[in-house]
C-alpha cells in the first residue's frame, strides 16, 4: 500500500498490481495492465515518472502530480539526487520533436533541453541542474523508451 499526498487532494491510497489485472484507488476497483486502466467500460492509457519524493502520473492526456510520504523525507533524497548530478531520462515513451542543446553548451537549472511527444501530448524537458552538456543521446524524430538517456549535464 503506498500513501500519496498533494495539497489539492488530500491522502490517496493506492494498491497497483498488473500481475493480477487490479488497481484499488481507496475503496474503489479497476481493471488494468501495466500500462493502462479500464475506466468507464474503455481502456486509457498511463504512464507514471518518479523523481524523488515527486511522481507524475499520465493519465489519458492528463498529467497529475503527487508528493509521495513525509515531505521532511525530500531533503535526504534531494541530497542524493543532487549527488547522481544531470541525467535526464525519458519520462514516457515517445518521440524527441526538438533539441535544443549540444555537448559543450553551459546551461542553468531550468533551461529547455528538448521537446519530445507522447500519446498526443507535448513534454518539455528541462536542465535538472546547473553546468555543462556532456552527452546528447538523441536527435531529433527518435523514438525512445520510458526511462532512456536523454542527456546528461556535468553539474556546477
Amino acid at each position: 500500500m503506498k500513501t500519496i499526498k498533494s495539497s489539492e487532494t488530500g491522502e490517496i491510497n493506492f494498491e497497483l498490481d498488473s500481475q493480477v489485472g487490479v488497481l484499488k484507488v481507496a475503496e474503489q476497483s479497476y481493471r488494468c495492465g501495466s500500462d493502462y486502466v479500464v475506466l468507464d467500460g474503455r481502456r486509457v492509457p498511463f504512464w507514471v515518472y518518479r523523481e524523488g519524493q515527486n511522481v507524475s502520473v499520465w493519465l489519458d492526456g492528463e498529467v497529475y502530480r503527487f508528493e509521495l510520504g513525509d515531505p521532511r523525507r525530500r531533503v535526504s533524497n534531494g541530497a542524493s539526487e543532487a549527488a547522481a548530478g544531470g541525467t535526464v531520462k525519458a519520462r514516457m515513451p515517445g518521440k524527441v520533436l526538438r533539441v535544443e542543446v549540444k555537448v559543450g553548451d553551459a546551461v542553468q537549472a531550468g533551461d529547455d533541453l528538448l521537446l519530445m511527444e507522447s500519446m498526443k501530448m507535448e513534454l518539455a524537458l528541462t536542465a535538472p541542474v546547473r553546468g555543462t552538456v556532456r552527452k546528447v543521446e538523441v536527435k531529433p524524430e527518435q523514438m525512445v523508451s520510458q526511462g532512456a538517456l536523454l542527456v546528461e549535464i556535468e553539474e556546477e
